[in-house]
């Protein structure tokens, strides 16, 4: 982004994306886009528009926590996790949950780039690739 004050403004911007419980809110950030269609035009307009959305996609990522599971997960059990990984990244994090047959039993959690593996299908993999093996 050329524009110094676009990278003063978007982290800005996404902070007026977010709602009470700091997560995106979808109707704040049509809010955002409207006002921003109203100050600029053209090639600015899209320029901004674009490290928004890149912005967002950013935040989006960080925040997102995705728990594979084999079997049954509880609420509380999927409240838990949230919870304990809020208190040990400092962020509010989002979370989806998906059935995951390929695990065998256990759980697979995803933030970002950081990947927790507590199955038995990941302790089968590294015995592999301890012993060599494809």
């Amino acid at each position: 982004m050329k524009n110094h004050r676009f990278q003063l403004l978007v982290p800005e911007l996404v902070k007026l994306s977010l709602g009470k419980d700091s997560l995106l809110d979808s109707e704040r950030v049509g809010e955002v886009i409207a006002v921003l269609k109203e100050i600029y035009g053209g090639r600015e307009l899209k320029s901004i528009l674009c490290a928004y959305l890149a912005a967002l996609e950013k935040f989006v990522v960080q925040t997102s926590m995705k728990i594979e599971h084999c079997g049954d997960l509880s609420g509380s059990s999927i409240e838990a996790l949230r919870s304990h990984f809020e208190k040990a990244l400092g962020k509010r994090l989002s979370v989806s949950v998906e059935c995951s047959n390929d695990l065998i039993a256990g759980i697979r959690i995803f933030i970002a780039d950081l990947v927790i593996e507590n199955s038995i299908a990941g302790v089968l993999n590294a015995y592999k690739k301890s012993m060599g093996t494809k």
